[in-house]
Order: C-alpha cells, then structure tokens, then sequence
C-alpha cells in the first residue's frame, strides 16, 4: 500500500470516528459503523451482530450493501450460529480467504449472494463483549489484509465507545421521562393533599376545638384528643408541603423586621401545654432587651417548635428544657437543650434525613421535623446542628444570619 493510499485511508478513518462519535440513538449508531466500516476496509458486504445480554446469541444484525428486496428474500437475521458463533464463543479476530471451507461454515440460504472472503472482529464494552463487526467479499482483492484487520479493530473500538454511549443515552433520557412522571405525580398527589385533606381535617380540626370550648371545664377526654389528633396531622400536612416546596425550590423566606425575644416566648407558649403535662419546665436564658434582627419568623418559630416539640418528647418526667439565645453583630444562635436519653452516633448522622428519627420506634413523631428544620435553617442562611451522647441528653444548636439579605 502507497504513501497516497494510507493517508487516504487515515482520512476516511478519521472522519469515520468522527461520524460514530456524533450519533447517539443506538440503531443509527450501528448504522453509521456498518457503512463506515464498508467504505473505510472496501467489502461489498458488512455486518454488525448485537448480542443478547446473556451473551450467548444475537438479538440484533444491522447490514450494508444488501438492498431492502434481498432482505426480504433472505427471512430473519442469522441465529449466530457457524463462523458468526465462533466469534460469539471466542472473541478474537478472524480472518478467511474461503469462509466455505471453514469447519465451522454451516452454508447460506440459496437466496444469498455469494461470498468467499471474510473479516470478523468482536467489539468489547467496558465489561463484557457487545457484539461483532462481520465483512465479506474484500473489493479488488480475494482476502482481506492484516491491515484490513487492524482498521477493523479500530473501528471496533471506536463502535464500543459509541454504542455504550448511546446505551447511556438511552438510559439518561429513559430515567429523566421517569423522573418528570414521577415529578409530576408529587405535584398532582400534593396538590390533592394541600385542598381536599387540608379541607377534611380543618372542619375536623375546627369542629373539635367548638366542641372544646363549649364543654369547658368538663370536657371530655376524646374531645381533647380529637383536636390534638387534628392538629398534629394538620402540623404534618404542613410539613410534607413545605418540604415538597423546599425539594422544587419553590419555597422563599418572607424577611421582615422583628425581635428575636418575641419568636421564642411564641415557639415556648406553643409547647407549654405539652411541656406542663409531664411537668417539664422550658427556661429560657438570653441577653436583656429586645434582639432586633431581619428574618423570617414564621420559619424560624417552625424550626423552634420542631425542636421544643422533641425536646418535650425525649425528656424525662419533672425535667428541665433550656432555651438559650444569644446574638452577635451577624449572627443569631438558638441552643435548645433537654436532658433525655441522647442520641447514638450512628443515629446522629441520619435524623436530619427525612422520615428517620432517633429513638424507638414505638415513640410518636414522623421523622420529618428534624429534615425540614435543617432545610429551613439553610433556607435562612444558617444551619442547624446537634451535639449528643447516649444518657446525656441532646443539644440542638440553630444558627441564622441576625439581619438576612433577600439578595443573598
């Protein structure tokens, strides 16, 4: 072969990659080899054999150079037995003068064009074989050459990169239409939720509460636990939604002047009830005066509830919850300390997941107070961390900016 004719071949080598690499949709992928390979080698003839993913036949056979009519004359695709399963078996190049004269031939169908020379070579994926690259009836020659050879190796190469990116291809568009269903089914079912349970547990909710005032002060027990009952499901729905809204960053912070005193007596008066039924007293420390600050305190109350609310849970009977405040030119830190059973390490790294909580199972909570607060805090700016040793109670620390810019 002339200087001319290697840098003519070089060429079409090149470009032939070039072509392989800018398709993505799998069948035009294996087109794009079977023709490139045919004009780059010259055979009349060339095939491209997929196999199954058990790796034992093919279940794909992509040709060039038989017309439609001849396809139709031919039947199916071969089964990958003869020389095409020799190559399936043991997947190394091969290369015949007379193919006929192999032991393995096993004939054509009477139908098929004639054809003595061939070149075979597997194409191997990352892990395993991905199918074969078959040419026959070499153009101005009676065999095929090791030069012929060692192109088809390459374009080989250059067809496992580009089948398993189309693969890949498939694969991303396939998850990402999954992954819109599913996005969209959140929206329907939370959107559902949001009106009509909403709905149901607020008549729920109010009716229990008229039900309450109007037998005060005997009112009876089931009364009482039908309007908390409502009230912690509603608390719940509020939760689910603003972590939906969280999760498709649909949810902002509504910034507005205020004192940080006033945000924690309303988070402390909320738990009181709570609180004083197992006779635990919530002390709250901090600096005098009022802490002017710039954030959000219906979220910043939220976060506060969430960690009274467990703190209450998690504490013994007669005990003590501290609430300490302290503010700095920048920064606002909330620490909320109970004195209950602690949180094991193990545990610790996964109550900010939602629907994970710490300690048994048979305690009451849902597991998402602890996610959505961190997602709150962050949310602000800040964060919200813990410090715990099993025994030794739990300390919940809440760090926000003191004046949060809405441009930040």
């Amino acid at each position: 072969m002339g200087r001319r004719e290697i840098w003519h071949r070089a060429e079409q080598l090149c470009r032939a990659g070039i072509r392989i690499a800018s398709v993505h949709e799998l069948d035009a992928v294996l087109t794009e080899v079977v023709e490139s390979a045919r004009a780059v080698i010259g055979s009349r003839f060339a095939a491209l054999g997929v196999l199954h993913a058990d790796g034992d036949h093919l279940e794909r056979f992509i040709t060039s150079g038989i017309g439609d009519a001849e396809k139709s004359r031919l039947g199916g695709p071969p089964s990958g037995h003869g020389i095409l399963g020799l190559l399936i078996t043991d997947p190394h190049p091969i290369r015949l003068k007379d193919l006929t004269k192999h032991p393995k031939f096993t004939g054509m169908p009477k139908q098929h064009a004639p054809m003595r020379s061939f070149l075979g070579v597997p194409i191997h994926g990352r892990e395993r074989p991905i199918g074969n690259l078959y040419l026959t009836e070499k153009i101005g020659a009676e065999e095929f050459s090791e030069e012929d050879e060692k192109v088809a190796v390459m374009l080989a190469a250059y067809a496992a990169v580009a089948v398993e990116n189309a693969r890949f291809h498939q694969d991303r568009e396939r998850l990402l239409a999954e992954l819109r269903g599913m996005h969209d089914s959140r929206e329907r079912f939370y959107a559902m939720t949001n009106h009509e349970l909403r709905n149901a547990l607020t008549a729920v909710h109010g009716w229990a509460e008229l039900w309450v005032r109007k037998t005060a002060p005997d009112t009876p027990r089931a009364a009482i636990e039908v309007q908390e009952s409502a009230e912690r499901a509603l608390n719940l729905l509020e939760d689910l939604l603003d972590l939906s809204r969280l999760d498709a960053d649909k949810l902002e912070p509504k910034l507005i002047d205020a004192d940080a005193w006033n945000i924690v007596r309303e988070s402390v008066a909320t738990v009181e009830p709570a609180a004083e039924r197992k006779g635990i007293a919530v002390r709250v420390t901090g600096p005098d005066g009022t802490i002017d600050c710039r954030t959000d305190p219906q979220r910043v109350r939220q976060i506060l509830i969430n960690l009274l609310t467990n703190a209450v849970r998690h504490s013994p009977q007669d005990d003590t919850i501290d609430v300490k405040v302290r503010a700095s030119n920048g920064e606002m830190r909330f620490d909320v300390v109970d004195h209950g059973e602690g949180i094991a390490p193990e545990q610790q790294a996964i109550i900010f997941e939602a629907f994970e909580r710490a300690g048994k199972q048979t305690e009451r909570g849902t597991g998402l107070g602890l996610a959505l607060s961190r997602k709150l805090a962050r949310l602000l700016g800040g964060d919200l961390r813990v410090e715990s040793q099993l025994g030794h109670g739990a300390h919940f620390s809440l760090n926000i900016p003191r004046f949060a810019d809405a441009s930040s």
